[in-house]
């Protein structure tokens, strides 16, 4: 790794809050680190689908024995020897399954050994000693920093032999990440820390936060637990003897009202598995028939007592194959719709899904998809009085679709569309190669939106929402329409032009430049309705706090898809303010300008490759700022001054739900 690059690292970022920690008051210092301390949970909650999908997959690996290794240096490999060291006496689990490795040995639990994490061979060499089982075997790497040379060793060895490896980072993008030897890479972000580059402090408790997630939760869901019980439990001494006896009477009707010499016989009889005598008692059926009903179970106590009461199968025949799904994913929200074969249609919705911003995450997108889709499921069943449980979900996602339309901003980037396809595939149970599955770009997924048009005319799709792109299609007789040009879509750092960032980030660049000729005496005059609408929107007081460091507020956050949509939303402010502030109505005039003329222009260029007359085509306009009345209007009116006169201007208001329609009459 370059270490050069080191500062940039959000580990290494220079906390603004506590610089002058060492000036203030004992107490003072301590309010401050806890206050700091509250955000470290919050950086874990959008991490929250990743872990989940990296516990089902831990999960159906222990529960046929394979072992789980932990491998960091310094703080982050005693979080992981931790957290493994505790799991066996915690769930009666197998010492053997759960391993912690540290750079440079046992001797560094207590000690640290300077150099030890540098030496990525040494990671290689740790993990021969252990004879993985690819099949079985799992590897948790963990590095604040995300680019730690031991664990990437680890890592790479791991991935080379196909096993199960998650990723555990503090910071976006990151080495491990980019590596592309983590099947699972959770990164939560919980910024600089109060004393700098001292990642003991809050990245160790987010690590410490994941790494209690992923371990409790592979151990509730290979049945260690029932409810909140640990029912998993040998009684093997007078203690746990008695801790055993008081769980069957707190978890079981029948056991509630038996004596303890009773209690005591049945436990005898189930050889003290408090688990076996549960279901023996609450079944009546033989110890032997209750252990192959929780074998064939997996383990679980809660889907053995289930199987027995008769529970109805988790997805109704009706269901089955019988909705479509579109999911578009876009800078700021993913949108996903559902619709059954009557017609009726739901609506779901889950975070930000831009591959540009999270092409190193490839496991957070799709997660995000699957969000999307159960959302909407949801709002459906809700129709039925239907709820399904979590466990559920996964088999319910791979039968109910018969077709799936997925269109990702981004996607056009190298590899990504092969990434993915395996994945959604694997959710959905459904063949990319048959069209059942159909994954594109965002804006490719428009044109399948449109209405019907027997001439089928060449379209222009122009979609501004956090970002700008145009793209020009023809129509093929086998194909339907057929990209054959774009323009723009580059991304906000360099420059959408007509998009919510671009417009939200000319008006933060106004509102500094005014902040900073009042505080120089350059200028004396009261902050305009842009301004103080620019400070309200970031944070500030609804009176426009002067005093409200912007420059902060943005920079401090580490999440760069936080600051993308923030900067973003500052767009509402500036298009309401449009019709009553001047410089708010220069800047959406400037940037519609300049979407016409340069990302719109080169399209209807005629010495374009492309070239084919406007009178010709239609224009299709989508994204969210294209909804708005004023935005709109002046577009419209650019185009006129431009001479560009379509076809037909259409505007298509929700791509998913346009799609979803579309797909039910085919």
């Amino acid at each position: 790794m370059d270490l050069g690059t080191l500062s940039n690292l959000q580990t290494e970022g220079v906390n603004p809050r506590t610089v002058n920690i060492d000036r203030i008051s004992t107490l003072e210092m301590c309010e401050v680190i806890n206050t700091d301390d509250h955000k470290v949970s919050k950086s874990v909650t959008p991490c929250l689908p990743i872990i989940a999908n990296a516990i089902d997959e831990l999960a159906r690996r222990v529960r046929q024995g394979g072992r789980v290794i932990y491998v960091g240096a310094g703080t982050s490999g005693r979080l992981g020897i931790l957290d493994a060291s505790e799991i066996p006496p915690t769930f009666a689990a197998s010492q053997e399954q759960f391993i912690g490795l540290i750079a440079g040995g046992d001797a560094a639990i207590r000690q640290a050994q300077e150099g030890a994490e540098d030496n990525e061979c040494a990671g290689e060499e740790d993990m021969k000693k252990l004879a993985l089982n690819p099949e079985l075997d799992s590897i948790i790497g963990i590095a604040s920093s995300g680019r730690t040379p031991y664990v990437l060793g680890c890592l790479a060895f791991g991935k080379r032999l196909d096993c199960l490896t998650i990723g555990v980072v503090c910071a976006e993008p990151s080495a491990i990440g980019l590596s592309g030897n983590v099947d699972y890479l959770i990164a939560p972000l919980p910024g600089p820390e109060v004393v700098t580059g001292s990642t003991r402090l809050k990245a160790g408790t987010a690590t410490k936060l994941v790494l209690n997630m992923i371990s409790t939760g592979t151990m509730i869901r290979i049945g260690k637990t029932y409810g909140n019980m640990m029912v998993d439990l040998q009684a093997s001494n007078l203690k746990l003897k008695q801790r055993s006896k008081n769980i069957l009477k707190r978890l079981s009707s029948k056991c509630a009202i038996m004596t303890d010499s009773d209690l005591d016989a049945l436990l005898i009889k189930c050889d003290r598995s408090v688990k076996l005598a549960i279901l023996v008692a609450e079944t009546d059926k033989s110890v032997e028939d209750c252990k192959s009903d929780l074998e064939f179970s997996g383990g679980i106590l809660s889907n053995a007592l289930q199987e027995n009461t008769k529970r109805p199968e988790p997805v109704p025949k009706k269901f089955l194959r019988n909705f479509v799904l579109c999911i578009d994913g876009g800078g700021t929200k993913c949108a996903a719709v559902v619709a059954d074969a009557s017609g009726k249609i739901s609506h779901g919705y889950a975070g930000s899904c831009n591959l540009t911003d999270d092409f190193a995450n490839i496991d957070r997108v799709v997660c995000t998809l699957t969000t999307a889709a159960k959302n909407a499921l949801k709002e459906h069943l809700s129709r039925e009085e239907i709820e399904l449980a979590e466990s559920d979900w996964r088999l319910f996602l791979r039968t109910v679709f018969r077709s799936v339309r997925i269109g990702l901003a981004g996607l056009d980037r190298a590899g990504l569309h092969s990434s993915l396809v395996p994945k959604l595939s694997n959710i959905f149970d459904l063949d990319c190669s048959s069209q059942a599955l159909k994954l594109t770009n965002d804006v490719d997924l428009v044109p399948s939106a449109i209405p019907e048009d027997s001439s089928h005319p060449p379209v222009i799709v122009l979609i501004a929402g956090t970002g700008s792109v145009a793209m020009r299609y023809t129509w093929g007789e086998d194909q339907g329409y057929v990209r054959v040009a774009r323009s723009g879509g580059w991304g906000h750092i360099l420059g959408d032009e007509g998009g919510g960032y671009s417009i939200g980030l000319e008006a933060i660049k106004h509102t500094l430049g005014m902040l900073e000729e009042r505080a120089l005496g350059v200028n004396s005059h009261n902050l305009a309705e842009l301004e103080l609408g620019v400070i309200k929107k970031l944070g500030g007081s609804t009176g426009g706090d002067e005093d409200f460091d912007i420059l902060t507020e943005l920079l401090s956050r580490q999440d760069a898809q936080n600051i993308k949509t923030r900067i973003a939303a500052v767009a509402e402010t500036v298009l309401r303010l449009a019709t009553s502030n001047e410089t708010a109505r220069v800047i959406v005039d400037d940037q519609i300008t300049r979407l016409v003329t340069k990302t719109l222009g080169r399209l209807v260029n005629h010495n374009g490759n492309s070239f084919l007359p406007v009178e010709e085509s239609d224009l299709v306009l989508t994204g969210g700022l294209s909804k708005n009345e004023l935005y709109q209007a002046t577009l419209r009116r650019e185009l006129d001054r431009r001479g560009l006169r379509f076809r037909a201007i259409r505007l298509v208001e929700d791509v998913a739900d346009a799609t979803v329609r579309n797909l039910l009459l085919q």
